[in-house]
C-alpha cells in the first residue's frame, strides 16, 4: 500500500533523496547551533526550512515536467542560500549549494548551468570575502568544485536514464516492425499461391475437363468408361482446387483487434484495451487501418511515453470513428495542430474511404493524447 502512494521515480531514487534530506539537516543544525533564539535566529530557521521545501519539491516532481516552475523554485532557493552563507559563522551553510547544483541537469542545459554555478560562486566569494584573497578564493573554489562535481554526477545518470529510454523506445519499434514484415510477408506469399492456384493450375484444369468431355463423345465406346473416371477426377480435383483457393483468401480477412492484440503482447510495458468489437467488411479498410493503428501505437509509446492504450470505435451515420486513447505525456504545446510524416501517411491511406486523421490532446484530467480516425466502410 505504501509502495503504491509513493511515485515510482521516487522509489527509484530514494538513496539520492534521503542524502540530500540528512545533508541539509547536518547542515542546518551545525549553522544554527549556539545561536541565541532571537528574530534572526527564526529568520534563519524559516531560511533553511524554505529553502528544503523548494528543494523536495523540485525533486519529488518527475524530470522533464514543470521546467518553468523548477527554475523558479530553484532561483528561490538560490536567493535564501546566499543571505545564509553571508551571516553563517561556521561556513557550512555553502555545502547546500551542491543540491543547488543537483537538481540543474534536469532543467538546463550545460551551459547554461555552468553559467549558474560560475555566477553563484562569484556571489559566494562576494559574500564570505574578509581581506585574506588567497584564503577565501581557496574556500569558494572548494565548493565550486564540489557543485562541478555534484552537477556532472547527476547529468551523467539522466544521460544513462535518456539512453536507456531510447534503447527500449528502439526495441519497442524493431519488435513492431518485425511483427508487420512477418505478417506481411506471410500474406503476401499466400496471396500468391492461391492467385497461382487459381490462374494458371485452376484454368488448366479447366481446360483439361472441357478437353476430356469432347474426347468422350469422339472416342468408342470402350474407351468412354475410363474418360468418365479421368474426367470426374479432373473435376474433382479443379474442385479441390477452388476449396483451396476460396479458405487462403478467407484467411485474408483477418481479425483487425486479435492482429492489434497480438501485436501490443510483443512490446513491453505496454497494455491494449479494445472497448468494443471492429466490425469492418472492406479488407483493404481494414489493412489501411492496421497499419494506421500500428503507427499510432508507435508514436503513443515512442513519443508519447505511454505505457496503456484504448481502442474504442463507433459508427455515425455511414462512418467509422476510431479512437486510440493514450496514457502518455501529452502533446507539446508548440506541436498541437501540426502533421508530421506519420499522420501525413495515415491520411494518404485512408484517402480512399474519406478518411480524416486528427491527433487530439487530451483533457488536464486525464493526461495523453488521442488518435481519431474517420472512415467510411464498404464491401470490396
Amino acid at each position: 500500500m505504501v509502495k503504491r502512494l509513493i511515485p515510482e521515480h521516487l522509489r527509484k531514487d530514494w538513496l539520492l533523496h534521503l542524502s540530500g534530506f540528512v545533508t541539509w539537516l547536518v547542515v542546518s543544525v551545525l549553522s544554527l547551533n549556539g545561536l541565541e533564539p532571537d528574530l534572526s535566529y527564526f529568520l534563519k530557521v524559516t531560511g533553511f526550512i524554505g529553502f528544503y521545501a523548494l528543494f523536495a519539491w523540485v525533486v519529488s516532481s518527475e524530470r522533464a515536467t514543470h521546467i518553468v516552475r523548477n527554475k523558479i523554485c530553484v532561483a528561490c532557493q538560490i536567493m535564501l542560500i546566499l543571505p545564509l552563507i553571508h551571516v553563517d559563522k561556521y561556513r557550512v551553510a555553502a555545502i547546500l549549494l551542491v543540491l543547488v547544483a543537483t537538481q540543474l541537469p534536469a532543467i538546463m542545459k550545460r551551459k547554461q548551468a555552468l553559467l549558474l554555478i560560475s555566477f553563484i560562486s562569484i556571489m559566494h566569494f562576494i559574500l564570505v570575502f574578509n581581506g585574506a584573497f588567497v584564503n577565501t578564493f581557496f574556500h569558494v573554489l572548494i565548493y565550486f568544485m564540489l557543485q562541478i562535481f555534484g552537477y556532472s554526477t547527476l547529468e551523467i545518470m539522466l544521460r544513462e536514464e535518456r539512453a536507456k529510454e531510447e534503447l527500449a523506445t528502439i526495441n519497442q519499434e524493431l519488435l513492431a516492425t518485425r511483427f508487420m514484415l512477418k505478417n506481411s510477408s506471410q500474406k503476401q506469399e499466400r496471396l500468391r499461391i492461391s492467385r497461382d492456384l487459381h490462374d494458371v493450375i485452376g484454368h488448366q484444369l479447366t481446360a483439361l475437363s472441357l478437353n476430356l468431355e469432347v474426347a468422350s463423345h469422339k472416342v468408342p465406346d470402350e474407351f468412354k468408361p475410363l474418360l468418365q473416371d479421368n474426367l470426374l477426377l479432373a473435376k474433382t480435383l479443379l474442385s479441390d482446387v477452388r476449396h483451396v483457393v476460396k479458405e487462403m483468401r478467407d484467411e485474408e480477412q483477418f481479425d483487425l483487434a486479435i492482429n492489434l492484440s497480438n501485436l501490443v503482447t510483443q512490446l513491453p510495458d505496454c497494455k491494449l484495451i479494445i472497448e468494443s468489437p471492429l466490425v469492418i467488411d472492406s479488407l483493404r479498410l481494414k489493412q489501411q487501418l492496421m497499419f494506421c493503428l500500428q503507427e499510432g501505437i508507435s508514436n503513443a509509446l515512442r513519443h508519447g511515453k505511454a505505457s496503456k492504450l484504448i481502442l474504442t470505435n463507433e459508427k455515425v451515420g455511414d462512418s467509422l470513428v476510431i479512437e486510440l486513447i493514450d496514457n502518455g505525456v501529452g502533446l507539446p504545446k508548440n506541436k498541437q495542430g501540426e502533421f508530421g510524416s506519420g499522420l501525413k501517411g495515415m491520411e494518404e491511406r485512408l484517402a480512399d474511404f474519406n478518411g480524416t486523421v486528427e491527433l487530439i490532446d487530451n483533457s488536464s484530467n486525464c493526461p495523453g493524447s488521442t488518435l481519431k480516425l474517420k472512415v467510411e466502410d464498404c464491401y470490396d
